[in-house]
């Protein structure tokens, strides 16, 4: 037995980097795995990665998938994606929020298209799948939520500044203060949940790289050198695996990195294939 089988698991943002590792890995643990992404073909987005290239290696190596094209910002396509899977596939155990949208611009500068984007991508598209969700996780009798977040939602400390501390200049630099708000209330969002669903066999957890993931989007943003912690992609995914097989009686209301998890769990990194 492996420890998805008969499993079904929604996947967003699995076009490529971490959506896509997890995707993979969660199928060769024997999930069926419904993907969503805005990019339904190669070539068609600013990034490389498509949900067909996804879906092909997940079939190349043996597993079901079902690709959804939608749009995670707008709340019309947002509805679609749980009804198709679980008429696809008559069930929903697992669902991973990893879809988001980020813009790196001085905290000033940044526009309400902007602050209205990272919100519906990065918390409401969270909020309303999950609550779509949950019927299909209630019947089930268990269930699992992962939001995938990121160490950006940390703080900066406050004044007097230490101009040689990285994650200072980071943030002064790297203008993350957006993206990091809306991370750190999906932190919030994800504790709320968990402890409001602590009567119930259901799993809320986030999850976050310890530093960055050398995925196409990270690769994109640039600025990294060999200070920064750049960690593989199959971490995040063998730390989302755990996240969404153990019972909630024992990981629930999680804000978790990676590397740290999967070390206190003893368990190794494996590749996405699971060897």
């Amino acid at each position: 037995m492996k420890l998805l089988d008969g499993r079904v698991a929604i996947i967003t943002g699995a076009s490529r980097g971490i959506g896509a590792a997890i995707a993979r890995r969660f199928a060769a643990e024997g999930a069926k795995v419904a993907i969503v992404a805005r990019t339904l073909e190669p070539g068609r987005g600013e990034l490389t990665g498509s949900l067909a290239e996804t879906a092909a290696q997940i079939r190349a190596a043996g597993g079901e998938c079902l690709p959804i094209q939608a749009n995670l910002a707008d709340p019309i396509d947002r509805a679609r994606i749980v009804p198709a899977a679980v008429e696809h596939f008559g069930r929903l155990d697992i669902l991973v929020n990893n879809a988001a949208w980020s813009r790196f611009v001085a905290i000033w500068e940044a526009q309400p298209k902007h602050f209205h984007l990272a919100f519906q991508m990065n918390l409401h598209a969270p909020q309303e799948l999950s609550r779509q969700a949950l019927p299909h996780l209630r019947a089930q009798g268990e269930g699992w939520i992962l939001n995938i977040s990121s160490a950006t939602a940390d703080l900066p400390p406050p004044a007097p500044y230490d101009e040689d501390d990285r994650y200072i200049r980071f943030n002064r630099d790297g203008h993350a203060t957006l993206y990091g708000t809306t991370k750190a209330a999906l932190d919030r969002l994800t504790a709320g949940w968990a402890v409001e669903l602590s009567q119930e066999n259901i799993a809320v957890n986030s999850l976050a790289p310890v530093g960055a993931v050398a995925s196409e989007g990270a690769l994109a943003v640039g600025g990294w050198d060999e200070r920064d912690h750049i960690e593989p992609v199959d971490a995040m995914a063998e730390a989302a695996l755990q996240l969404c097989h153990r019972p909630a009686s024992e990981l629930s209301g999680n804000v978790v990195r990676s590397l740290p998890l999967l070390d206190r769990l003893h368990v190794p990194v494996r590749t996405l294939d699971g060897r």
